[in-house]
C-alpha cells in the first residue's frame, strides 16, 4: 500500500513524537525512582545523626561504656527517630524497654519494611541491633563523637527499592501522570500533525491541479500565491513556466500562420502565372519562363531559410570550432559583397583599430563557415534594407574578453521598439523596412542563433548614421572562463 504524503508526514510527526515520549517518560520515571531512594535515604541519614545524640549522652554516663545501651533501649531510642508513616504493622507486644513505644504511635523500625539499623564499636564489633552488611559501599553510616573522639558508629541498610504502601502509592500516582501527560502530548500531537499536513498539502494540491491544467494546454492559468517559503517559489517559478508556454503557444501560431503567408504568396504567384498560360491570357515566352523562375526560385530560398532556422533552433547545425581571426573573416566578407555594394551605390567600408593593424589578438574560437554565414547575411541584410546612395560601416573592436563586430548603415531605420523583435523569425517591421526583397525575414534570426551557439550575442538599435546599427560579440579564445 502506497501512502500518501499527509499520510508519510502525520506518520512520521507521530513517530517521532511518540520515540521523544518513550526515551522522555523513561528517563524520567527512572530519575523519579532513583531521586525518591535517594531522598528516603537522605532522612535515614537525619534520622541516624538525631540518634547517635543520645547514644553518645548514654556512653558517657555509662562511664564512656555501650554497657547501658541493651536491645530493647536501643529499639525505643531509634523508634522515637524514625517517622511514623513509611513503616506499616505494629510493634511486637513482646518487645518492652526503656521508654517504650506507645502502640498507638506506630511500628519498630525493625517492624516490616523498615531499614535494618545497628550500633558499632570503635573497634567494628556489633553492639546492638541487626546487623548490617559492612561491604556494601552505599551503607548509611554515622560517626558517634564523644570530646571529639569517634566511640562507636551507627550503621543503617540503604533503601534499594520501594517498599511502603504510602511509598508505593505515591510513586503509582506518579506514573499516573505520567501516562496522562504522554497520552495528552500523543493527541495533541497527532491534531498538530494534521493541521500542519492540511497547510502543507493545500498549496501541493493547488500546484499538482496547475501541472494538471498546464499538460491539458490551460497555458493561462496562474497560481498567484503570495507564500515567501519554497512552497511560494515552487508555485512563482510554475506560473513562470506558464507564461513562457503560452508565450510559446503564441509564438508557434504566429509563426505557423507567418509561414503559411510566406508560402501562399510566392505559390498563389505561380498558380496564377500558369492559369494564364494554360488559358492564353499570357503567351509562353522567356520573359514568362524567368518570372516563374524568379518565383521558384523566392520559393526554395524561403524553404532553405527555414531549414536552416529550424535545424540551428534545435542546436541541428553541425560546428567545428578553431581558432580563428575574426579581423580575416570580416575583410573576407568584405570582399565578396563590395562589387554588390557599388552596384547598389552603397559605399561599404571597414575599420580596424589602428593599434592592431596586424590584426593580431583579435582571435576567437569559432567555425569559420558559420562566422561567414554570420558575417554574409547581416551584410546582406543592410545592403537589402540601405536606400541608395547610402554608405555602410563595419567596424572591429575588442574588449578585456569579447571582440566586438559592429554594422551601422544609412537610413531607413526602425523604431526602438522593434529592435529586439528583428531576431523573431518571419518578424515585419515598418513599411519602411518591409520585405521589399522578398526576404522572409529569417536570415536575423538565424544570425542570433549562431552566436548563442558561439557563446557571444547580438543586439540591434538605431545606428548614428540613420539607418541600423547591429552589434555581435564573440568571447575572445583563452579569455571565456575570465
Amino acid at each position: 500500500m502506497t501512502l500518501s504524503i499527509a499520510q508519510k508526514l502525520i506518520a512520521a510527526f507521530v513517530g517521532l513524537t511518540l520515540l521523544v515520549l518513550i526515551a522522555t517518560l523513561g528517563l524520567a520515571r527512572w530519575s523519579f525512582e532513583q531521586g525518591f531512594l535517594d531522598y528516603v535515604n537522605a532522612l535515614e541519614q537525619t534520622r541516624l545523626e538525631q540518634v547517635q545524640n543520645d547514644l553518645a549522652a548514654a556512653y558517657e554516663a555509662a562511664g564512656n561504656s555501650w554497657s547501658s545501651v541493651t536491645e530493647q533501649r536501643f529499639a525505643g531510642l531509634v523508634y522515637r527517630s524514625t517517622p511514623r508513616e513509611p513503616f506499616g504493622g505494629p510493634p511486637p507486644a513482646d518487645r518492652v524497654g526503656e521508654a517504650p513505644p506507645p502502640p498507638a504511635r506506630g511500628p519498630r523500625p525493625q517492624g516490616p519494611g523498615a531499614p535494618p539499623t545497628a550500633l558499632y564499636d570503635v573497634t567494628g564489633s556489633l553492639v546492638v541491633g541487626e546487623r548490617v552488611g559492612t561491604g556494601d559501599t552505599k551503607t548509611i553510616r554515622v560517626p558517634i563523637m564523644v570530646d571529639g573522639q569517634a566511640v562507636g558508629e551507627l550503621r543503617s541498610a540503604p533503601r534499594r527499592q520501594i517498599t511502603s504502601p504510602l511509598e508505593t502509592e505515591f510513586s503509582r500516582q506518579q506514573l499516573r501522570t505520567s501516562w496522562l501527560l504522554g497520552v495528552s502530548s500523543l493527541v495533541l500531537a497527532i491534531a498538530v500533525s494534521l493541521v500542519l499536513a492540511r497547510g502543507l498539502l493545500a498549496p501541493i494540491r493547488r500546484m499538482i491541479d496547475s501541472v494538471a491544467r498546464l499538460s491539458s494546454g490551460d497555458y493561462a492559468h496562474r497560481m498567484n500565491e503570495s507564500r515567501g517559503d519554497e512552497l511560494g517559489q515552487l508555485t512563482k517559478d510554475l506560473d513562470r513556466l506558464g507564461s513562457t508556454l503560452e508565450a510559446n503557444q503564441s509564438s508557434r501560431k504566429r509563426l505557423l500562420a507567418d509561414i503559411s503567408h510566406e508560402l501562399r504568396t510566392p505559390l498563389t504567384v505561380l498558380a496564377g502565372e500558369i492559369e494564364a498560360l494554360k488559358d492564353g491570357v499570357r503567351e509562353f515566352n522567356a520573359r514568362q519562363l524567368d518570372s516563374l523562375d524568379q518565383e521558384v526560385q523566392r520559393l526554395s530560398h524561403l524553404i532553405d531559410d527555414l531549414y536552416q532556422l529550424s535545424i540551428s533552433d534545435v542546436g541541428g547545425l553541425r560546428y567545428q570550432f578553431a581558432t580563428v581571426n575574426i579581423a580575416d573573416c570580416l575583410q573576407q566578407a568584405i570582399d565578396r559583397m563590395r562589387d554588390r555594394a557599388a552596384a547598389q551605390g552603397i559605399d561599404l567600408s571597414l575599420q580596424l583599430p589602428e593599434v592592431d593593424a596586424s590584426r593580431s589578438g583579435m582571435a576567437v574560437t569559432a567555425d569559420i563557415n558559420r562566422i561567414e554565414q554570420l558575417l554574409l547575411n547581416l551584410l546582406e541584410n543592410s545592403l537589402a534594407y540601405t536606400d541608395a546612395p547610402g554608405k555602410i560601416n563595419v567596424g572591429l573592436s575588442r574588449t578585456a574578453t569579447m571582440a566586438v563586430v559592429s554594422i551601422d548603415d544609412t537610413p531607413p531605420t526602425v523604431r526602438d521598439s522593434d529592435c529586439e523583435a528583428l531576431f523573431d523569425p518571419l518578424f515585419r517591421g515598418e513599411a519602411s523596412r518591409s520585405r521589399r526583397t522578398g526576404g522572409a525575414g529569417l536570415g536575423l534570426a538565424i544570425c542570433r542563433n549562431i552566436a548563442t551557439a558561439h557563446g557571444g550575442s547580438i543586439v540591434a538599435a538605431p545606428s548614428a548614421l540613420g539607418g541600423l546599427g547591429i552589434r555581435i560579440e564573440l568571447p575572445l579564445a583563452g579569455r571565456d572562463g575570465e
